[in-house]
């Protein structure tokens, strides 16, 4: 990477002062040749208190002039900045102007490239306005400097243009010869360096003629750079050597730090790599002691690439990181290609394979940017504009120069096509290398899909074994008991049965078609919790309810098969807490079956127990017990313990699977200790979050399985208290008003919230339930407004919605519980007594709520489901979606509670299909929904 030095003549200008007072005191301190005595005499009559603005300014150019002899560009553009606010105090645009100038030339030579343009256009800004072309001219060849050291070479090219066509009508000779310097600079850049070394000549010709020694300078260091390229280092070392002397003897340590990073690069070429190390230094030393950004940055990729060649590879890799870090502040793209590949070789043997890949890449990537840049062809037509102008002076001037430019044509014409021929030998055998590449990574490829298609096809074959089990299981499991119900069903329709036994025979096809159904509900479960489709229904109960259910389900089946069954727990009561009662209750069901099932003799036993914030329910049984082999696959889909165990006991093997898939929705946890021909326990452990310091190490309590009674059923004590109740449909209002005034409650009804609030204000009841969806005001907006004017009492939400979220958004809001429709009487009881501090049986008060006599509700809704089918097809007919999805939901929810269930799910279907917009499907579904509607009226 070499260093581009700019024209000498893009440094500013520094005008004199016209206040002669001050003039004789600043060229007074100036004719001193020691630079720390004068910059410090300087600095004592800035202090002067009786200096004028434009006194002050004059001092401020001799302290910056002083700076920028000595090649201090730090503390210059802190002095120019100072220059800069004091000028724009005193309105002098032109002076304003060259500050800026002067201030981006020392953000140039620091590297800072960027800075540069910003502050070039600053003063391009002023100048445009003051309209004077030469200084215009100026700036767009300093902008198109900064531009090229940042690889913007189209907008370069641009800047260029303008301020060669100025120069061309209002320029001086040495202008032009500065732009066609410039222009060099880029061709280099752009390594067409034939060219590039046809214009330094013609520039040092040029230069030679008016003396400029400090460009010529320049052009040699330049030229050197474009022979060393050119692969003829000898050549550019004799004349960076003349630009060596000239730049030691001024003392200019800007180009020095350039020169001997230069010719570092060129003792590369020569293999003189102890050299390379010395010059680079030397660069290094400079730039490092006067932030000479560029130059750095390419000594140090210089310095490492000599230590590489060297064999230090650690110590490279140090240096090269510097070069990077300063090349990436920069944007320095041409360092940045350099360093790539340099990082791709040293990481490559120090052996991070990953690394050198990477930049290798990187470099790549590079690489065809700028070659794929379409920047040629803007430089080709600029070329000939430029070549055309050139020969039309030559002719006019020399008929010798027309016939040097013919046979510096053909020489490079030559070495073009040369030049040409390499890069397509190159090209060659680049392509032949990366087609070997590319065949071997193929092949890795190939080798590596070929293993994960061998690994997937044993997956397939494995799934299929497992679903050709599954289908055989399934087809004996549905087959047994379709095979007696329709055994049953024939029976009934052609009379071949006895009228003693039609009872009997009516219940083996109600338990066959339960069995079916549980099973179809397994598979649509796992289905569910597989997909992450299924959604718990949190509701707070009592969990000695769930208990004793189990205890009933199972203590008479444990029996038949003379087994004991019996249910122990240690909790307090009542133990009421949020849980989805259906799920834990379902795999209690499970795993009791499952002991049951597979326990010929003995006991299953079910131990319930709080430990650190979890219950615990243990099943424990005296059965066939299992080896660890079958335990490890025991929770797969569809499996058993062994085929045998299938054939044996029946079963789908969906139990295990789906219950652990529950367990783990829930955050709990199946586990599973067994011995094999001894016996099993499962244990199901479920976090939970209530205070448990009081519900420790408490004894085990036996739960007595209930006893049906014949007699008459106990009278209970009813509660006392009042309700609100706020339902939009009059048949749900009706039916569930009956079921609490059976309850001793005294019930106030409303049939939307605004009413609600009405009386709420006028009655105060001690508990209020609220409808979610209700006409003029909905549930969530009446609790607000109850709320605000002081409700304290329970607020319970009633609604269809009972998506696990859907609750916890209803408590979020205030609400203190939550009941569903269809009114499940259970949860309904024990969710109402709780707030009326009323301990009461919650089956006693469901047999007594069973004694409530509904038939009148049900006809009077059926009554009423005639008007509304009306309104049904009058919603239909004028397109009121709204209204119909309002109708319907009211529909869906009295349906389900007055024991319609498919009236309900054909609401509940066309209310999604409305809610989603999805109206292609509301016809069909609104006729379907007619249909039912038919069905239930006639």
């Amino acid at each position: 990477m070499f260093i581009i030095v700019c024209s000498a003549h893009t440094e500013p200008y520094l005008e004199q002062s016209s206040q002669l007072s001050i003039t004789q005191k600043i060229s007074s301190i100036e004719a001193k040749t020691d630079q720390a005595l004068i910059l410090f005499e300087l600095k004592e009559l800035l202090t002067a208190f009786n200096l004028t603005n434009n006194e002050r300014l004059d001092v401020l150019k001799a302290i910056e002039k002083n700076y920028q002899n000595t090649r201090d560009f730090i503390n210059a553009i802190e002095t120019v900045n100072r220059i800069i606010l004091l000028t724009e105090q005193s309105d002098n645009s032109l002076d304003l102007a060259q500050a800026y100038k002067r201030l981006g030339i020392y953000h140039y030579l620091k590297g800072e490239y960027q800075q540069a343009i910003e502050h070039y256009h600053d003063a391009l800004e002023i100048i445009n306005r003051l309209n004077q072309p030469i200084l215009i001219a100026n700036m767009n060849n300093n902008i198109g400097l900064a531009q090229a050291a940042l690889g913007q070479n189209i907008q370069a090219i641009n800047s260029y243009q303008v301020a060669e066509k100025i120069y061309q009508e209002f320029g001086s000779e040495l202008d032009r010869i500065d732009i066609r310097f410039n222009i060099a600079g880029l061709y280099l850049k752009l390594e067409r360096y034939d060219t590039a070394i046809e214009a330094y000549l013609d520039v040092i010709e040029r230069r030679k003629k008016i003396q400029d020694l400090s460009g010529l300078a320049d052009a040699y260091s330049d030229l050197g750079i474009a022979y060393k390229q050119s692969n003829k280092a000898e050549i550019a070392l004799e004349f960076m050597q003349k630009s060596l002397n000239y730049y030691l003897e001024k003392n200019d340590l800007f180009s020095l730090a350039s020169i001997y990073h230069n010719i570092a690069e060129v003792y590369f070429e020569l293999n003189q790599h102890d050299r390379v190390l010395t010059f680079a230094e030397e660069s290094i030393a400079i730039a490092q002691e006067n932030e000479y950004k560029t130059a750095l940055s390419g000594a140090l990729h210089t310095y490492a690439k000599g230590l590489y060649y060297l064999g230090n590879a650690e110590q490279s890799l140090s240096y090269l990181l510097q070069s990077q870090k300063i090349a990436e502040e920069l944007n320095y793209a041409k360092q940045l290609l350099n360093n790539y590949s340099l990082f791709s070789l040293v990481y490559a043997t120090l052996n991070q394979p990953a690394n050198a890949l990477k930049y290798h890449k990187l470099y790549i990537l590079a690489r065809n940017k700028r070659e794929n840049d379409n920047f040629n062809l803007l430089l080709a037509s600029y070329e000939s504009e430029q070549l055309k102008q050139q020969v039309l002076q030559l002719k006019q001037n020399e008929q010798l120069q027309q016939l040097e430019l013919s046979k510096t044509g053909q020489k490079r014409k030559f070495i073009i096509v040369a030049f040409g021929l390499l890069l397509l030998t190159a090209f060659f055998i680049y392509r032949r290398n990366a087609e070997r590449r590319s065949k071997l990574e193929l092949i890795t490829k190939v080798k590596q899909r070929t293993k994960e298609l061998e690994l997937l096809a044993d997956k397939l074959q494995a799934a299929n074994k497992v679903k050709s089990l599954f289908l055989a299981n399934m087809s004996h499991e549905i087959r047994t008991p379709l095979t007696a119900i329709i055994a049953q069903a024939e029976a009934l329709i052609y009379d071949d049965i006895d009228e003693k036994t039609l009872h009997a025979d009516i219940n083996i096809i109600h338990s066959n078609s339960l069995h079916l159904l549980e099973l179809i509900n397994n598979i649509l479960d796992l289905s569910k919790v597989e997909a992450n489709k299924l959604d718990l229904d949190i509701q707070t109960q009592d969990l000695h309810c769930l208990l004793q259910d189990v205890s009933n389900m199972f203590t008479e089946q444990a029996k038949s098969k003379g087994l004991t069954f019996s249910v122990y727990h240690a909790l307090p009561r009542p133990f009421v807490l949020p849980i989805d009662g259906i799920r834990i209750k379902q795999i209690l069901i499970n795993l009791c079956s499952n002991a049951v099932k597979f326990t010929s003799q003995g006991q299953v036993k079910v131990i319930v127990k709080i430990e650190s914030q979890q219950l615990i329910f243990s099943v424990e049984d005296t059965g066939i017990g299992l080896s660890s082999s079958q335990i490890n696959s025991l929770f797969e889909s569809f499996t058993q313990g062994d085929s045998s165990i299938s054939r044996r006991f029946g079963g789908t093997g969906l139990g295990l699977c789906l219950s652990q898939q529950l367990a783990q929705l829930m955050n709990g946890n199946i586990e599973i200790s067994s011995v094999l021909n001894q016996g099993s326990t499962f244990t199901f452990i479920l976090p939970i979050s209530v205070e448990l310091d009081n519900y420790q190490n408490r004894e085990l309590e036996l739960i007595q399985p209930a006893i049906e009674k014949d007699t008459v059923k106990e009278n209970i004590e009813n509660i006392s208290g009042s309700i609100l109740l706020a339902e939009d449909h009059q048949d749900n209002r009706k039916l569930i008003s009956r079921l609490l005034r059976s309850l001793g409650l005294e019930v106030y009804t409303a049939k939307n919230g605004k009413e609600a609030v009405q009386k709420f204000l006028q009655y105060q009841p001690q508990v209020i339930l609220l409808d979610i969806q209700m006409p003029e005001m909905d549930g969530i907006e009446a609790h607000t407004i109850m709320r605000q004017k002081g409700a304290t009492q329970p607020i319970i939400a009633l609604t269809a919605n009972a998506m696990a979220h859907e609750v916890e958004e209803y408590l979020a809001q205030g609400f203190d519980d939550h009941l569903k429709k269809p009114i499940e009487r259970k949860v309904f009881i024990q969710t109402i007594c709780q707030y009326y501090q009323h301990k009461v049986c919650s089956d006693k008060v469901a047999e007594t709520l069973n004694q409530v006599d509904l038939s009148d509700l049900v006809e009077q809704f059926k009554s009423n489901l005639a008007l509304e089918q009306q309104d049904i097809i009058l919603h239909i007919k004028n397109d009121d979606y709204e209204q119909l999805s309002q109708l319907v939901h009211r529909i869906a929810g009295a349906a389900q509670m007055f024991g319609f269930s498919a009236l309900s799910q054909y609401a509940l279907a066309l209310e999604t299909s409305l809610k989603n917009k999805d109206y292609e499907r509301v016809t069909d579904q609104s006729q379907i929904l007619l249909n039912e509607i038919d069905q239930v009226l006639w």
